[in-house]
């Protein structure tokens, strides 16, 4: 099979690596390759949205907590500080000449020793037993790009596990109670930076990657067209001329926990 999509370019300046995009080279080369060179990407179904609800409403609620420049009560258990006064949309960080790594962070705390520690919100069904792999690489990659900004970290990251546990009728009204988990992840910087440097290897390759064993969508395509997958090489001064101005929109964490 012949993927018929030309290739991206230098010429379109930096190419943008987000934790989304790393974690999707952790689970599987090929899709992360035919995802950055050739714009491929992942078919995707519909996504509940409930998590994205609860997830701007925590938002708000941090906001206040950050106002007042106090921990929020759930959070006083368990660290000190205070939450970072102003949070950036998006940090960037320079890894290599044509290599930007980019990540949105939910929150970040900022401890009495002027160290800051990324906090991460995750929505689920029930509490968590352990820490994902997608999840520690995300929150090491965020110490990565908060390091890159000049801001010192830490060993450690927080994520923060909401999940729900009845429904109590209030006045009429079924209200849904959430516990929460709080989650340290140990963090190991030198492990994410292996994983940069890697994924930037397996772009730079002239051969298209070998599928993860585990991929599954690797595996529907070799069983619709069998093993003989080839991509198009397309010279890059035949690529697109124009150059991207401003880095891309980051999109939607692959591996967020949902409710469902």
């Amino acid at each position: 099979m012949w993927y018929n999509k030309k290739m991206k370019s230098e010429k379109m300046g930096k190419i943008y690596l987000s934790p989304a995009t790393i974690n999707l080279y952790r689970e599987c080369p090929r899709c992360f390759y035919l995802h950055m060179k050739y714009d491929i990407k992942r078919p995707r179904g519909p996504m509940p949205s409930i998590a994205t609800g609860l997830d701007s409403i925590l938002k708000r609620y941090f906001e206040y907590y950050r106002a007042i420049k106090e921990l929020p009560p759930e959070l006083k258990k368990e660290m000190d500080g205070h939450l970072i006064e102003k949070l950036k949309p998006t940090y960037y960080r320079d890894i290599r000449p044509g290599y930007c790594l980019l990540g949105k962070l939910d929150d970040c705390l900022v401890t009495e020793r002027q160290t800051y520690i990324p906090l991460d919100h995750k929505t689920r069904a029930s509490a968590a037993e352990d820490i994902h792999p997608a999840y520690q690489l995300q929150m090491e990659l965020y110490c990565v790009l908060l390091e890159g900004n000049g801001l010192k970290t830490e060993d450690r990251a927080y994520l923060l596990y909401y999940y729900p546990l009845n429904v109590s009728p209030e006045e009429g009204t079924a209200s849904i109670v959430f516990g929460m988990d709080i989650k340290r992840v140990n963090v190991d910087m030198k492990h994410a930076e292996g994983v940069i440097e890697d994924a930037i290897k397996c772009l730079e390759q002239g051969n298209l990657p070998e599928p993860s064993p585990e991929c599954e969508y690797c595996k529907w395509t070799e069983k619709l067209y069998g093993r003989n997958i080839t991509v198009e090489r397309v010279s890059t001064t035949e690529v697109v001329e124009k150059e991207v101005a401003e880095p891309p929109e980051i999109e939607e964490e692959e591996h967020r926990d949902t409710l469902f």
